[in-house]
This record gives structure tokens, C-alpha cells and sequence, in this order.
């Protein structure tokens, strides 16, 4: 465990989407460890997230500023043409930029409608939006670590998303825990994870 709540890289990145007038927040696991406010492992990298409704504008946000867009798809990084609306199931854009530090971040677009987050791989999976976005004590806004977990639970064969897990487990408060363990009744009936809910 890193000893110390460096975020250095999640304020960069915030500080990078600060001129977006439309919500962003950190997802992954930045996400939790934000929210539990330690830094509990090492990151590869930083995810950000965006309502999918708002993906124009971030497109034009960052060509804007000197990034370049790409579509995220089957591994692949394919151009983001000007005016091309992204639907389901691409969730992914990756940009870089020659100067900026970090040079590469990955944008991951969420579902919304009528006021509220929508589970990508089942839209019946909802939250209110005010409560789907957290805002951490480092002054970043993140996903609700609830919803963050829920995206992780598909893949226990990465030992991050079991770490995870474990970290942010004794700070979920009833509400959040009843909410994961509905969803994960939905997506993952018998997953390891609800008895310990």
C-alpha cells in the first residue's frame, strides 16, 4: 500500500477536463480509491467518464485543445470522424496528445436518460444521476463505487477488481451496499461477492 494519497494523475486528468462544461468523473479503480480517500494500489492509468448524450461536445473539447480522438474497438483504435454519433456497444474513445502529460486518456462514454445512470449491459440497472457521481475529498468528482464495482464483478480473474473489492467493502454504507447486491442479483446470480454483502 502506497503510504500517502498521491493523485497526482487523477488532478491531471480532472485538470485536462476542466473546461468541459458537461460532467465528468473518474471511474475505475481511481474511482474507489478517491472515494476512500488512500491510495490503496498502482494504476496502469486513469478512465474518465461522460454521459454518452455529451460526446459531442467532448469531441470538439478536445480536438479543441490539441488531442486527437480515436474509437476504441475490439482492441482496435480506429478515427473518431467529426459529427459521428457513438451508440452502444462502442463504450470506449482513446485520445493522445503529443505535449500533454499524461499524453493518453481513455474516456469512457455511461448511459443517462430522464435523470438517471443506466447500467450499460442492462439499461434496467438505474440510479439517479445525483447519486450515481460522487464527489471525493481530493475535489474529483468519481462514479459511485457501487456502480464502479459492478462493472469489476464480470471479472474476478484480474486480482485488481478482487482488491477493490476488499478496499472499498468496509466503507459502503447500507444504501450502497443494498444497491450492489440487487444489481449483482440481476447480473451475477451466485456471485461470490453477495454473501459478503
Amino acid at each position: 500500500m502506497i503510504a500517502s494519497p498521491v493523485y497526482t494523475e487523477p488532478l491531471r486528468v480532472a485538470q485536462i477536463m476542466a473546461g468541459f462544461r458537461h460532467p465528468s468523473f473518474v471511474c475505475g479503480g481511481w474511482a474507489i480509491d478517491l472515494f476512500i480517500n488512500r491510495v490503496s494500489r498502482q494504476h496502469q492509468d486513469v478512465d474518465i467518464g461522460i454521459w454518452r448524450p455529451d460526446q459531442l461536445a467532448l469531441r470538439a473539447y478536445l480536438v479543441a485543445h490539441g488531442w486527437t480522438p480515436e474509437k476504441a474497438i475490439a482492441g482496435q483504435r480506429l478515427p473518431w470522424p467529426e459529427n459521428e454519433f457513438i451508440n452502444l456497444p462502442i463504450h470506449a474513445i482513446s485520445c493522445k496528445h503529443p505535449n500533454a502529460q499524461p499524453s493518453r486518456i481513455e474516456v469512457l462514454f455511461n448511459e443517462a436518460s430522464n435523470g438517471y445512470f443506466r447500467f450499460r449491459r442492462d439499461l434496467s440497472i438505474t440510479m439517479p444521476l445525483a447519486d450515481a457521481i460522487v464527489h471525493s475529498n481530493a475535489g474529483v468528482s468519481i462514479l459511485a463505487p457501487e456502480i464502479v464495482l459492478l462493472y469489476k464483478a464480470k471479472d474476478l480473474t484480474r486480482a485488481d477488481n478482487q482488491r477493490d473489492f476488499e478496499t472499498v467493502l468496509p466503507h459502503l454504507n447500507p444504501t450502497r451496499r443494498a444497491w450492489l447486491q440487487a444489481a449483482l442479483l440481476r447480473m451475477h446470480p451466485g456471485h461470490e461477492w453477495l454473501r459478503r454483502l
